[in-house]
């Protein structure tokens, strides 16, 4: 029995949670990663894995193993890496994911540019406004807006922007100019269709927070188609800075209510190690950090280089 790579595959079963899943991912047949666990549960003497006809989980002696293991491997990655490390060719397979308006307008030409500063590397970019499971899809990074729920994941903020509310001029020109938040009822409003505030819309203005309601005459689950319905004049809108503000500089879009606007939001770059990252990783960390500050409306951070 190869002893590392059954190490390897019962860490990518414990992930990933089904035989099947692990399989497609080290690009083996189910059968052959259900003998390396079985060759391996009869090494160790010990049984790894509950199985049931929906998903594996982990036994007391698995847990313990799985946690052992996934240290030794990521110790041998280090290693690797280490001895690889006076090469400034970048290699192998870097997956990104992303959000859909803002990887699709800013995060794609950043990527492009960072595949021709290496072109050995083989990049992958999923955009997708879900939150990705990075372990289980096999992501290396993401960029994530907004709050971050608690997790095991480690985050580092690279930049904000403002989210404020516009209309085009003819939209004003037909229906008149919110002089007040509470005037907003009285207008039509076009929004995200998944948004969690629904019909209330929360503002910061001179005096603080406010919440305003809304009538929602158009709702989409896509930035872009939401911006283009914004510049056909049938509503007023909440949008992201960075994804109008050539349409504010035009002229095709302008802001409602200046003095207000939603709580800014924050960009971070999550990856799932603090202790081991590898190289491509913090390279393109650091490639995103920097051009952020190319990015119109959008404030970078002043955060340290990942030593590469």
């Amino acid at each position: 029995m190869d002893r590392f790579g059954a190490m390897k595959t019962f860490v990518r079963v414990a992930e990933l949670g089904t035989l099947s899943a692990a399989a497609r991912a080290l690009g083996l047949t189910q059968p052959a990663v259900s003998q390396q666990i079985a060759a391996l549960e009869k090494h160790l003497d010990v049984r790894l894995l509950h199985r049931s006809t929906r998903r594996l989980a982990l036994t007391e002696g698995g847990e313990s193993y799985y946690q052992h293991a996934r240290q030794i491997l990521q110790a041998v990655d280090e290693a690797e890496e280490s001895a690889n490390a006076r090469s400034s060719a970048l290699q192998g397979n870097l997956r990104v994911h992303g959000p859909v308006g803002f990887g699709q307008m800013h995060l794609a030409p950043i990527i492009i540019a960072f595949q021709r500063l290496h072109p050995d590397l083989t990049i992958e970019l999923v955009l997708d406004d879900r939150l990705a499971d990075l372990i289980a899809e096999g992501i290396d990074v993401a960029v994530r807006l907004g709050d971050l729920k608690s997790s095991d994941l480690i985050a580092r903020k690279v930049a904000t922007f403002e989210r404020i509310l516009v209309a085009s001029p003819a939209y004003i020109a037909d229906h008149g100019q919110p002089e007040t938040p509470d005037d907003l009822i009285r207008h039509r409003y076009v929004r995200f269709s998944w948004s969690p505030q629904g019909e209330s819309v929360p503002l910061i203005g001179p005096r603080g927070p406010v919440t305003a309601i809304v009538r929602s005459t158009f709702l989409a689950n896509n930035a872009f188609v939401l911006n283009e319905v914004l510049c056909a004049g049938l509503g007023i809108g909440g949008v992201q800075a960075p994804l109008v503000q050539s349409m504010l500089d035009s002229g095709r879009l302008v802001r409602i209510l200046p003095q207000y606007s939603y709580a800014p939001m924050d960009i971070h770059v999550v990856y799932a190690s603090a202790r081991f990252l590898p190289r491509k990783v913090r390279a393109f960390i650091d490639h995103l950090a920097s051009n952020f500050t190319q990015v119109p409306g959008l404030r970078s951070m002043r955060v340290p280089e990942m030593n590469a």
